[in-house]
């Protein structure tokens, strides 16, 4: 009698649909990321994957999972990844959304703990997660970017989510009728660039994958297409600001936001483009001024400190730049430390992303 009354009790979870893009993965890579997913703590699960017409065993290897979870999609044609993960977002039937690759490893309690977070936040639409580099990179991908207005101005200048570890409300996705923008190589960073307009995103503090970096990557292969595709990404945001840059000054603020060297960008110059970003913002009110100052004034101290170890200028030039004297302030010092060891983390993984 009470058998018959038992109820599943998955049944009473949200379900999650958690969508993977696979094309042509190391037999050894494609295994271990799923075999992480099936092995997660947190089983109401739908697994999608999507194969964008892999010419070598890769659906066979998927077959061979007899896991009912599974629901495997093929593209007739290699269609790309935005394709792909737009075609899995559309099957989805889950209140929760998760993204994984097929070269990484989600850790066993990956979904659990996401599921639990935005059961617990309401407010949050997505929700991203720290990383540990392994293969050919080490290290852990931590931008600690837990506060919203924080996440909102650090999107302004580089892409601190790991795409993999994106756990998304399926409501958001369906309420702002969100989709991969096809045909670019940094489809991860437009749609952040689209979602921080509306969207609530959160990192949950602790590392729930390990990100694979090795040679065979899309985003490797592909790194200056990558580059050209972010910038274009980062030229649209200026808009927001009012800022519409020629050649030079797009030059400019690629270097101001990924803390890189040239002959051709000196300190004066990035110094000229802090300021009128900073009265940019002032003018539009696109992101909280307090963060989007503070996060300036980081970049623009990294900058400065990397030209004055480099000699390109003296300790009395910088000096003179009034920015120089404010970034000197006690208010500025916590975060100095933390934002350059991080743009390092950012400059080497954002080679293989």
């Amino acid at each position: 009698m009470l058998k018959g009354l038992m109820i599943d009790m998955n049944t009473q979870k949200p379900l999650v649909s958690v969508v993977m893009c696979n094309y042509n993965t190391k037999e050894e890579y494609l295994r271990s990321a799923i075999e992480s997913i099936l092995r997660q703590t947190y089983e109401h699960f739908e697994f999608i994957i999507v194969d964008d017409a892999s010419p070598g065993n890769d659906v066979e290897v998927i077959q061979s999972y007899r896991d009912p979870r599974i629901i495997l999609l093929r593209n007739e044609h290699n269609r790309g990844v935005a394709y792909s993960c737009n075609r899995g977002l559309a099957l989805a039937k889950g209140e929760y959304i998760a993204r994984m690759d097929a070269d990484d490893i989600a850790l066993p309690y990956r979904l659990e703990k996401q599921v639990a977070y935005m059961e617990k936040h309401r407010d949050v639409d997505i929700l991203c997660a720290q990383a540990k580099l392994i293969g050919s990179r080490h290290g852990v991908f931590a931008p600690n970017l837990t506060r919203p207005d924080r996440m909102k101005t650090a999107l302004f200048f580089g892409c601190p989510i790991v795409h993999p570890t994106v756990m998304f409300r399926a409501s958001f996705i369906k309420e702002h009728g969100i989709r991969y923008k096809e045909n670019t190589m940094a489809e991860d960073y437009e749609l952040w660039s689209r979602c921080i307009r509306v969207a609530r995103i959160r990192e949950y503090p602790h590392v729930l994958l390990h990100y694979r970096v090795h040679a065979a990557q899309i985003s490797t292969a592909s790194h200056g297409l990558q580059t050209q595709s972010a910038n274009e990404v980062r030229e649209t945001m200026l808009g927001w600001l009012g800022i519409v840059p020629d050649q030079r000054e797009a030059l400019v603020h690629y270097h101001f936001c990924t803390d890189s060297l040239s002959p051709d960008v000196t300190l004066r110059k990035l110094h000229g483009w802090a300021n009128r970003l900073l009265q940019g913002n002032e003018d539009h009110r696109v992101f909280d001024q307090q963060h989007f100052t503070r996060d300036v004034m980081e970049n623009f101290f990294v900058a400065a400190v990397k030209h004055l170890l480099q000699k390109r200028v003296t300790v009395g030039e910088a000096l003179r730049m009034n920015l120089m004297r404010k970034a000197l302030s006690p208010r500025y010092y916590g975060g100095y430390m933390q934002r350059f060891l991080f743009s390092r983390r950012l400059n080497r993984l954002s080679h293989y992303r």
